[in-house]
């Protein structure tokens, strides 16, 4: 089964090139999407001459880039990866015998582990964004699946269309398969999670695309809806900090989060905050990467 990766791009050239480093060899074709100052591809392009590169010169949220470069690639399959994030050398295999063991399945995830060696900052942010898809993670039927480990048979992901040229998060596209009575699928393709962000972008980068999210959650519904869900975001942390408190049990990672507790709490006030600008306030009238 032939794997078309996606690869978006918004830090630095060493993350990407670590990244494409563990790519190269094992995925039958890999684009490089990227909105960033400079063009990877000057840095990058001669050491991966099989990469092709999708450099916009304007800002674009990364679903509207995946969107974008998804129409760059041929594969049955098409697999999406940040470039901070490490693919294991057996990713692509993995992904591809999930997807033929499970034809039913429209999108095939698998577990996000942390690089070794993180400082307890990035312990925090490893913890609030995947602390869900953290390992041992067990294989099989899944409500949910993580933005940084993911794959979609191609079939599946046209039939979203409309979401996806309107530039909506893979949320959304996972919820209305899931209304539909389809089940997304949590396999051992893993990734590794290694913090290139300082400090300011990570708020920012939480509030903006918690807004985002909010956003897209009630677009189209009554206004009421949306200032009801504002009114309840002051108490996201707590909400938040008790599921990631239930992640950390059963996978062993409480004492991480013990340790990295003050940081984790900044993250997540961080998160409630843009999710209740979007619930009030809509989504942000400019684009925001991180």
């Amino acid at each position: 089964m032939q794997i078309s990766v996606i690869v978006t791009s918004y830090q630095s050239a060493q993350s990407l090139e670590r990244c494409l480093a563990s790519l190269c060899g094992q995925a039958a074709e890999i684009v490089v999407v990227d909105c960033s100052a400079v063009n990877p591809a000057l840095e990058l392009g001669a050491r991966f001459p099989a990469v092709r590169f999708l450099h916009f010169r304007e800002k674009r949220t990364v679903p509207e880039m995946r969107w974008a470069a998804l129409k760059e690639t041929t594969g049955e399959v098409v697999a999406a990866v940040e470039s901070r994030c490490v693919p294991d050398g057996d990713w692509c295999a993995k992904l591809a015998a999930a997807h033929a063991a499970h034809p039913e399945a429209p999108a095939v995830g698998g577990p996000v582990r942390l690089a070794d060696g993180a400082p307890v900052r990035d312990r925090a942010i490893y913890l609030c964004e995947y602390g869900a898809f953290a390992p041992p993670l067990e294989e099989g039927p899944a409500a949910e699946i993580s933005g940084a480990n993911l794959s979609y048979k191609r079939a599946a992901l046209m039939e979203c269309r409309d979401l996806l040229e309107a530039g909506r998060w893979e949320a959304l596209v996972h919820a209305r398969w899931l209304e539909q009575g389809r089940r997304l699928w949590l396999s051992g393709a893993g990734v590794g999670f290694r913090n290139g962000m300082s400090l300011g972008d990570t708020l920012r980068q939480r509030f903006h695309y918690a807004r985002s999210y909010a956003a897209d959650r009630v677009a189209g519904r009554p206004k009421g809806e949306a200032l009801l869900r504002g009114s309840t975001a002051p108490l996201l942390p707590a909400v938040l900090l008790g599921r990631l408190w239930g992640y950390c049990g059963r996978k062993g990672l409480r004492p991480m989060m013990v340790k990295s507790l003050a940081w984790i709490a900044l993250f997540q006030a961080a998160w409630s905050a843009g999710e209740c600008a979007g619930y009030v306030l809509g989504a942000s009238k400019e684009r925001h990467i991180y």
